[in-house]
């Protein structure tokens, strides 16, 4: 497919782009029975993260072991979309993932960006089931321009003190052994004053995504409705790409779970954890 020019013009100027009917019923049904067989055979990277009212779940570099997950990033729109994104023929999958928040779940997604890579890195965010606006992903219009890298508020305080889902993300954002750690800017505290913010969301149906730049600011509610509400996800990079200086927890957590991706901090994203795809 290709996207058209306000969609990418969206993307560049606000750092984020809904892009409505972008996979089909197939490839929805698709990566909803990766999931349901992901959660059968979890990996190392699996969580489930349950407050007693509903939990939030999800795993990552599966498709390495979940042939659904193989098929939709290879042979999906995917690719293509973040090809055109990136402005790039020839990209690379980081990263496969996929999150799950059913009926009740209370602990919102904290507010934060991806920047354990550097470089063009994008995300593509799939509806897998119809996801009111009270409870979607979003973003802070124009903040992948910010020119700064932040970490969650988790990041700097006793992880006893925050949700499950606040230390979640924290452990997956940097390096807290880093001897400058406490230098690293802090994501303001938006919910406490959202009028101050430009903050932007869609009504998301089966097979609509956001795509979105992995800088952009983004966060999302609990899931206060009666039905599951699921996403996939693909990030890509091309390569110009390389590994954050902060990135050495990242890198440390994939060889402790074997997945031998040979990164290693300022390097390049290479191997086969991370396939190449020329369009």
């Amino acid at each position: 497919m290709a996207i058209r020019p306000d969609y990418l013009d969206d993307y560049h100027a606000h750092g984020v782009a809904c892009i409505r009917k972008a996979f089909s019923d197939e490839w929805v049904e698709l990566a909803r029975n990766g999931i349901e067989h992901n959660i059968q055979a979890p990996s190392p990277f699996f969580r489930k993260l349950d407050n007693g009212n509903g939990a939030f779940l999800s795993d990552s570099w599966s498709r390495r072991h979940i042939p659904e997950f193989e098929h939709f990033c290879h042979a999906s729109p995917a690719g293509r979309i973040a090809s055109q994104a990136l402005g790039s023929h020839r990209i690379r999958l980081a990263q496969d993932t996929w999150f799950v928040k059913q009926p009740g779940t209370s602990d919102r997604t904290p507010w934060h960006h991806d920047t354990v890579i550097l470089g063009p890195f994008c995300s593509i965010w799939v509806a897998l089931d119809p996801i009111p606006r009270s409870a979607t992903l979003e973003f802070v219009r124009g903040s992948h321009a910010w020119g700064k890298i932040l970490m969650p508020k988790s990041f700097f305080a006793d992880a006893s003190k925050h949700s499950a889902a606040d230390s979640y993300y924290a452990e997956f954002h940097g390096d807290k052994s880093r001897l400058d750690a406490s230098l690293f800017g802090e994501v303001p505290d938006i919910e406490a004053d959202r009028d101050a913010y430009d903050i932007i969301g869609w009504d998301m149906e089966p097979g609509d995504c956001v795509l979105f730049d992995a800088r952009t600011v983004h966060g999302a509610p609990g899931n206060q409705t009666s039905r599951v509400a699921r996403r996939f996800v693909t990030r890509w990079v091309t390569d110009d790409a390389y590994v954050a200086p902060h990135a050495q927890e990242m890198v440390d957590a994939l060889e402790k779970f074997g997945l031998e991706a040979g990164l290693r901090v300022g390097g390049p994203i290479r191997g086969e954890l991370f396939p190449e795809f020329i369009f």
